[in-house]
């Protein structure tokens, strides 16, 4: 097999093992808001999607609260020929109405290596933030997960 080939095939590999880490956190995160007082129902996507200005990968994390609402936490990568950009939120949900809880800072890396790490960071970060007690209803007990 020729280097150029050789090269491709490793950087693919290590951008699945980058992506199914993400899904795993993903997974892991529904199955601790399924153990929770806070949700009463989870699921989680993480996929690859092609839009006219390019394709994503867009992962999401959503759990219907028990009061009736939910939230989601949604992670954004999008790239170009010059850099990877990594956004991510939690945002609360009402109807066809998106509100957003908290941000993240948006990053953007201009190096493949750079972009593993950093997805991978943005995506433990995202999972780290808490539902706001307002948004459950619930005492701070409720919303351990």
């Amino acid at each position: 097999m020729p280097q150029d080939m050789r090269d491709a095939a490793v950087v693919a590999k290590q951008l699945l093992d980058v992506l199914a880490e993400t899904n795993r956190l993903f997974r892991d995160h529904v199955v601790r808001l399924g153990r929770s007082s806070v949700a009463t129902k989870a699921q989680a996507c993480l996929e690859v999607a092609s839009y006219r200005n390019g394709s994503v990968i867009e992962g999401y994390v959503e759990a219907e609260l028990a009061n009736g609402g939910s939230v989601c936490w949604l992670l954004d990568v999008g790239w170009d020929a010059d850099c990877w950009t990594i956004e991510a939120r939690l945002a609360k949900q009402s109807g066809d109405r998106q509100e957003t809880l908290r941000e993240l800072p948006t990053h953007t890396v201009k190096d493949f290596d750079s972009f593993l790490r950093t997805l991978k960071q943005v995506a433990t970060e995202l999972l780290a933030l808490r539902i706001p007690e307002a948004t459950t209803g619930g005492s701070r007990e409720a919303r351990k997960d």
